[in-house]
């Protein structure tokens, strides 16, 4: 005799079912409980730091860290992947950690993070210091990109680990004396610090990271709550300029379409994005330590490339003007083994910039005068000079400027003749020898 059935269609069994359900409650049990058993406890903010470490990004982190205290925070760990600090604040910074007003520790991680230089200095500033395995630290001195390499260390580690840390070395285990644990997740870094004592004010704290909670008659190990600090939206972005790869990228695209807006279209949406990019540039120009002689060669590789368009082709200029931009955006920074711009990614954007000059500007001029009343109607009766002789296509001076020009065939216009402008066709003039 059957004591049960199924359901049609579904081949489930009511016992199936209702095992099903209590494995469902028993989960989501296993995911609350814990949550619910530590949401009155402190817990332990993570403050993330990312890129070079600048004034506007090390008060942050300052901020951050009395925000933690005030706020009742457990303890506060400082996540790390820099290249290096380019202000002279990183030294408040490296005090505040030394008197820190709660336990603090600091983590490079996840992998591939990096910490080189004043992010170094201040990660070994902390009393507990982790990197996850496959991170890099190293470039020790100098402690701010860009200046003197005997600049003081704020270290308390020995001169055999200061030698070690002149270069790079990967993360592979613990390192006595400078790296105490590697734990590859946030929240194994917060496990990792469980029974560690700091020294706050005078007194010794022991941390409780790792507390046990009953689940249905088993005991599970569940970490202490975790809360993330970020910077706000304005912080973020103006903080995008900082690699020298996205600095050398704004100034670029802004000198690109202040170009493009003044041959093209006139003011208007391309006028506020070379200026919102011009804004983004300065700010990394202003932070970074610079070469002013590798800057110099941008704007000079832009000129080069508008050069090329005004004459209507892309040879030579173009090919000096490549070269010119790449060989400044790989080294306008002078922020030595540390700050240093992504081959890359200043290649790409080189790229974006010769195939703007190429395509987008030629196409979206024609359109725009392509009606000879709009845009340069002004010029049409004025008298000018040739500059070469005319096959039909020629060079002439209107009003001061070089102009690329065309002319009927049996115009017989040579160098040096006076010419009209009679009308524009595109982005050329259209001018008859002057009577």
């Amino acid at each position: 005799m059957r004591t049960g059935y199924q359901l049609a269609g579904t081949g489930y069994h009511p016992r199936m079912l209702r095992r099903l359900s209590a494995i469902s409650v028993l989960l989501v049990a296993l995911v609350a409980l814990p949550a619910l058993a530590n949401e009155d406890e402190a817990p332990v903010d993570i403050i993330e730091v990312k890129g070079p470490l600048d004034g506007l990004g090390i008060e942050y982190v300052m901020d951050e860290i009395a925000a933690s205290a005030a706020d009742g925070a457990l303890a506060v760990i400082i996540q790390v992947d820099s290249p290096g600090a380019v202000s002279d604040k990183i030294d408040e910074l490296i005090e505040l950690i030394n008197a820190a007003p709660l336990p603090i520790a600091t983590w490079v991680g996840p992998a591939p993070a990096r910490a080189y230089g004043g992010a170094l200095q201040m990660v070994l500033a902390a009393p507990v210091r982790l990197a996850a395995v496959g991170s890099e630290i190293g470039y020790l001195s100098p402690r701010v990109a860009g200046r003197n390499a005997g600049i003081e260390i704020h270290t308390g580690i020995g001169i055999e680990d200061i030698e070690l840390l002149s270069d790079v070395m990967e993360v592979t285990a613990p390192v006595p004396g400078i790296i105490d644990a590697t734990p590859p997740s946030d929240r194994q870094a917060v496990a990792a610090l469980d029974g560690v004592g700091f020294v706050v004010a005078g007194k010794t704290i022991v941390l409780s990271t790792i507390q046990d909670v009953e689940v249905d008659g088993e005991t599970m190990s569940t970490t202490a709550p975790v809360r993330f600090r970020q910077p706000g939206v304005l912080t973020r972005t103006a903080r995008t300029a900082l690699a020298p790869e996205a600095a050398f990228f704004f100034l670029i695209a802004g000198l690109t379409v202040a170009a493009f807006e003044f041959y093209a279209i006139g003011p208007g949406l391309a006028a506020a994005v070379a200026t919102a990019s011009l804004l983004m540039a300065g700010y990394g120009l202003v932070s970074l330590p610079l070469r002013w002689w590798g800057l110099l060669l941008v704007p000079a590789g832009m000129w080069l490339f508008t050069v090329d368009y005004q004459r209507g082709r892309f040879r030579a200029s173009s090919a000096l003007g490549g070269i010119a931009l790449l060989a400044g955006g790989l080294t306008f920074t002078n922020g030595g083994s540390q700050i240093t711009a992504n081959f890359w990614g200043v290649l790409f954007a080189v790229m974006g910039v010769w195939l703007f000059y190429q395509f987008a500007m030629p196409t979206v001029a024609r359109a725009r005068f392509s009606t000879p009343t709009i845009g340069r109607e002004y010029l049409i009766g004025r008298s000018g000079r040739a500059l070469t002789g005319f096959a039909p296509e020629g060079k002439v001076e209107v009003d001061g400027a070089h102009w690329t020009a065309t002319a009927h065939r049996e115009a017989g216009i040579s160098e040096g003749d006076e010419v009209v402008v009679a009308g524009i066709d595109g982005l050329f003039l259209e001018v008859e020898r002057k009577q």
